[in-house]
């Protein structure tokens, strides 16, 4: 699969941060027509003073601008996170559309671990989807959801062959986000692309560095990481032609060596 990863940079206008991610569909594309599928970090739009000015109206303008971008460059797009509030809802949502390269919407995930403030604002997603794009399966983690092992597993167990976590990691934050996304690789044996916002928001500082992580063909045991870096600190972006059969195979030997946690007996010895 040929995928990659648009790094943004924030900027106050909308307009500008639309016409930004547009250039930089349009580099890329320049230079890997053939890419099949583009990840947008989880925020590339101005964060405003007022919470309630984020939130659009359900399937808004920063849908129809994403949507658009699909059909006009033929090109499947992973849309960032969203925040939406929907009809019958008390809270709105954090949610990541797909679209196909007619720019048709294909599905959206919402994000299912909220991090800090966000648990009192959104309601929390209770369903994880598998998309596909032809005939191979991909699930969408946003941010969070990669810091806990339960969502790429049952992705994994549910046939997803890469991931793809639209992120918003603050420059703090950097080491322990690439901590988790090697783990998280390594221990499903499964390619994730993983987009970072760029930019500042109040005194926040994000840095970009979006990854796409995969393996090196032949290296059994151990396994071998491969992983390509969009630029840190600037805009920009990554592309990488990533090969899903010998992960499959990584796979296959790895979820047949685990051990179900209902098979472990927990002994607890007090001194």
């Amino acid at each position: 699969m040929k995928v990659a990863c648009i790094q943004p940079k924030i900027h106050e206008d909308i307009d500008k941060c639309y016409s930004h991610v547009e250039e930089l569909l349009k580099n890329l594309l320049n230079m890997f027509e053939d890419c099949e599928i583009v990840c947008l970090p989880e925020r590339w739009v101005p964060f405003l003073d007022e919470i309630s000015q984020n939130i659009q109206k359900e399937r808004g303008d920063h849908y129809n601008f994403v949507k658009s971008l699909a059909e006009k460059y033929g090109i499947n797009i992973i849309s960032g996170a969203i925040w939406e509030k929907r009809h019958n809802q008390k809270k709105p949502f954090i949610t990541c559309y797909y679209f196909n390269e007619k720019g048709k919407e294909i599905g959206r995930q919402d994000k299912i671990h909220l991090y800090s403030y966000e648990r009192e604002i959104f309601q929390p997603g209770r369903e994880l989807i598998i998309f596909h794009l032809k005939d191979i399966p991909f699930t969408i983690l946003i941010c969070f959801d990669m810091a806990f092992f339960e969502t790429p597993r049952l992705s994994v167990e549910n046939g997803a062959e890469i991931l793809f976590s639209p992120t918003q990691i603050r420059v703090d934050g950097m080491d322990n986000w690439k901590i988790y996304l090697q783990a998280r690789v390594l221990e499903n044996r499964i390619p994730a692309a993983a987009c970072n916002s760029l930019g500042n928001i109040f005194d926040r500082k994000f840095v970009g560095n979006s990854k796409i992580l995969s393996f090196v063909n032949g290296y059994i045991s151990p396994s071998k990481l491969k992983i390509s870096e969009a630029p840190y600190g600037q805009d920009g972006f990554v592309f990488d032609n990533i090969d899903l059969k010998f992960p499959k195979k990584l796979r296959k030997i790895r979820l047949n060596e685990k051990i179900e946690k209902t098979e472990i007996k927990v002994k607890r010895i007090i001194s």
